[in-house]
């Protein structure tokens, strides 16, 4: 018995079509999978500039605000006169006025040259751009009371220009008694430092 033969027009009518579509289903399958991996490559990478950026953006508001609070700072010295040129005609109208406010009988003093000082620790932009001075001042006078001393050193804290320090103070009695009620009653002898901090952007010696 002989098989029949395949009717190749019929056969192709009718599974070209399907064939067709299978191919461009796999073609547009492939180039679907191909933009996805690009896709997710390029997510990837848009991802980890925004990350870096982020953390960029966050150190960077991390030290406008360091920044501004050094600023801060460095302005409230700089008006205080612990920064920049020591003006010791300011120093010595300050302690007259002082001396005058208080009605203390007299005052002499003697300032030293200054000198510099060596930082407790290194400047961390380099030893030159901060330059830390020190004036040594001896200073005599006549009290009343011991709390005119007080009274004394109160006054320079806010009113002189730079930082003070007591360094050390010795206070006797007048031998001598008087029956004029503005002499003294007690002479202090005290030594002061003056600290003053010259930076780069600071021009000039001190005077």
């Amino acid at each position: 018995m002989n098989r029949p033969d395949l009717e190749w027009s019929f056969v192709l009518r009718h599974t070209l079509r399907p064939a067709v579509c299978m191919l461009v289903a796999v073609v547009a399958l492939g180039t679907a999978a191909w933009l996805h991996a690009g896709s997710v490559k390029l997510y990837d990478q848009l991802n980890a500039n925004h990350a870096a950026v982020r953390d960029d953006y966050d150190a960077l508001v991390n030290q406008r605000r360091i920044v501004d609070r050094y600023h801060r700072r460095y302005q409230t010295f700089y008006e205080l006169g612990f920064i920049g040129r020591e003006s010791r005609l300011d120093w010595v109208e300050t302690m007259r006025t002082a001396l005058e406010g208080l009605d203390l009988p007299r005052m002499t003093y003697a300032i030293e040259p200054q000198l510099g000082v060596n930082a407790p620790f290194p400047s961390m932009i380099g030893s030159n751009d901060i330059q830390i001075r020190v004036s040594n001042v001896q200073v005599e006078m006549g009290l009343m009371h011991e709390i005119d001393l007080l009274r004394f050193f109160d006054r320079l804290q806010k009113q002189a220009p730079g930082l003070i320090k007591v360094d050390r103070c010795e206070i006797s009695n007048v031998m001598e008694t008087s029956s004029n009620s503005a002499d003294p009653n007690l002479i202090a002898k005290c030594g002061l430092q003056i600290f003053s901090v010259m930076t780069s952007d600071v021009a000039g010696d001190a005077i």
